[in-house]
């Protein structure tokens, strides 16, 4: 029965579905990473929080499909099985992204005790921006689109460490220091995740197209 439901009555396959689910959880992410799109404080805490439960439920798909993908069968079954794999090793670096950047969404509205002075804020904003663009593009990539690279994103993370230590140097060392040096370790991770993350995106994209 499963092996009817799964080879012969699944109206698409369900490699695709899958792809497409982990491609949705990628749009999402770059969508959350934009926010808030408005300064109107019931518009940006109700957005992230439909983001997020958008999100959740996209990684629960993906996950679902995962497990069904074993029951279908064919001659792609390899290769189906090869990008099981890939998006697999890829979701977990996916959702951890997701909850770095959750984190972070209170100093980017200013939660009181996250506020970060305006040079921070600014450059944090460029951090976010530069954020969605590289998920936008692992994206792209994954439908066979070409996207143009907008800025590179390991100078905007520079520039935004340089902000963060230029306050801490220049004021003194007490909860704001503390609290700055906890949102860089955040940001960093963001950064390192995310460069990780798209290189493999990159490399299994080139090799698939050859």
């Amino acid at each position: 029965m499963m092996w009817l439901v799964f080879d012969r009555l699944w109206s698409v396959p369900v490699a695709m579905e899958m792809k497409r689910a982990f491609i949705s959880s990628l749009r999402l992410l770059a969508q959350l990473a934009r926010e808030p799109a408005s300064k109107d404080p019931k518009v940006y805490v109700a957005r992230p929080n439909s983001l997020r439960e958008m999100t959740n439920r996209s990684f629960d798909q993906v996950r679902a499909l995962a497990d069904a993908l074993l029951f279908e069968f064919g001659p792609s079954r390899q290769r189906d099985l090869a990008l099981r794999s890939r998006i697999v090793r890829w979701q977990p670096r996916l959702r951890m992204l997701f909850i770095t950047r959750l984190a972070l969404w209170r100093y980017r509205v200013g939660v009181p005790g996250f506020e970060l002075p305006a040079p921070v804020a600014t450059a944090q904003q460029e951090f976010d921006e530069g954020l969605s663009d590289v998920v936008d593009r692992m994206a792209d990539r994954l439908e066979g689109k070409a996207s143009a690279r907008k800025g590179d994103f390991e100078d905007v993370v520079r520039n935004l460490e340089k902000q963060v230590l230029s306050c801490c140097s220049k004021g003194p060392q007490g909860p704001l220091a503390a609290e700055l040096q906890t949102f860089l370790a955040l940001s960093r991770s963001i950064e390192n995740v995310t460069l990780s993350l798209d290189n493999e995106i990159d490399g299994a994209t080139v090799h698939d197209s050859r």
